[in-house]
């Protein structure tokens, strides 16, 4: 087949682990032919997505520019490609789905989505940072012209920004079926938005080869026990809490370095700040943005991975830990606690306690047979439950039930 991937930034050469990558990377491995169209942004260099065209992993990669419409360069770059036979189309936030979505349909190409992320939608939660925390709201949600003139008519100052909603959400009633990377994400679309097209739930998976693969040395010198924070420094991503959690760990640790890697660096001063508050900025090493073999090399010699959260839409980097043989601890929300099985592969711990963030670090660096035995469940966890090969097969299934109507 000529398969199609619909994504945001995805396949790129810095990221090993991006979705739309592994995604097209296990397909090429099983013989199809992939394109991707993805954003160009040549103002963020570090992501990769400044060249119009590559070949990555046997992946034709083009970059069009995000606009919903009229979105010229991507409808003429559709017309040009060859045929395509199914088009997978992922990200809640996707502005190129709008026109996409709408041209492959009218060219009977079948599409799937996977959303990866109900609750970043900013139009079905009040709350992005701390979603749990709030009632989500499916009734704003704009699918069609109808719900988007009536809107308008009720509320014309706000004309733009129900256009914008409406771009957003109209692909979903277009698209044939969800394939949804995790259950939560499915009982969202079924229970909460009402869809009934939702394909068995297919997680996502790691570039297994470089995870595997040879990395250097560290670039910084780093005293033990290591332990980093991998991470948007957002509110969602609970930088917060493992600062907290910090000084009970110092204590017991004094040398211990608590390494933050982040392409996001917005709240880098309230991170400083506070660590200085809490008496820990000597133990607080800010690297920002590293190379994915840097970031494997730090795992690789790492104590402990936490991982705390507010909301995830998957959690990739609890999969890196168990893969570079990392015990990881986060919390035990959705999503995540389809990942991590409380003392089996990782430590579960609840939401926003970061006394029991700190107990749990504690406990893997004071217990070396539970850091081993998590370290095992991890490695385990990566070869029966995430596999590529398998996985990319569950996908192709997928797509076989789409392209036949068999659902």
């Amino acid at each position: 087949m000529h398969i199609l991937i619909l994504g945001l930034g995805g396949v790129t050469r810095q990221f090993h682990n991006w979705p739309e990558r592994t995604l097209g990377q296990a397909l090429v491995a099983a013989g199809h032919q992939v394109t991707a169209i993805t954003y160009h942004q040549p103002a963020q260099p570090h992501l990769g997505l400044n060249e119009r065209v590559e070949q990555i992993d046997g992946i034709t990669v083009y970059r069009v520019t995000p606009t919903f419409f009229p979105a010229i360069e991507l409808l003429n770059l559709l017309r040009i490609l060859p045929r395509i036979d199914l088009a997978h189309g992922l990200h809640p936030r996707n502005v190129l789905a709008f026109q996409a979505v709408r041209w492959l349909k009218s060219r009977g190409v079948p599409v799937v989505w996977t959303w990866l992320g109900p609750y970043h939608d900013r139009w079905l939660v009040d709350d992005r940072e701390r979603p749990y925390e709030v009632a989500p709201h499916p009734e704003r949600l704009i699918y069609t012209p109808g719900q988007l003139a009536r809107r308008i008519a009720a509320t014309p100052s706000g004309a733009r920004e129900l256009l914008r909603n409406y771009a957003i959400h109209a692909p979903m009633r277009q698209v044939d079926a969800f394939l949804p990377c995790s259950d939560h994400e499915a009982r969202v679309l079924r229970d909460q938005l009402g869809f009934t097209n939702i394909l068995p739930t297919v997680p996502l998976w790691l570039d297994m080869d470089f995870m595997h693969g040879a990395a250097p040395p560290l670039d910084v010198q780093l005293t033990e026990p290591i332990i980093p924070y991998i991470g948007q420094l957002t509110v969602r991503k609970c930088y917060d809490m493992v600062v907290d959690a910090m000084p009970a760990v110092v204590a017991r640790y004094p040398a211990a370095s608590f390494v933050f890697v982040t392409h996001n660096p917005e709240q880098r001063e309230q991170l400083q700040a506070l660590a200085a508050q809490h008496g820990v900025a000597a133990n607080l090493h800010f690297l920002g943005a590293i190379s994915e073999a840097q970031k494997l090399a730090l795992l690789r010699a790492s104590d402990v991975l936490p991982f705390p959260s507010r909301y995830e839409g998957f959690g990739l980097p609890l999969l890196e830990g168990m893969a570079a043989g990392t015990p990881v601890i986060s919390t035990d929300i959705p999503v995540v606690n389809e990942i991590v099985r409380d003392g089996e592969n990782g430590l579960l711990v609840p939401y926003d306690d970061s006394a029991a963030l700190a107990a749990a670090m504690l406990r893997v660096l004071d217990e070396p047979a539970l850091r081993a035995k998590l370290v095992a469940g991890g490695t385990q966890a990566i070869a029966e439950r995430f596999a590529p090969s398998a996985l990319v097969g569950e996908v192709l299934a997928g797509y076989e039930q789409v392209r036949t109507g068999k659902r």
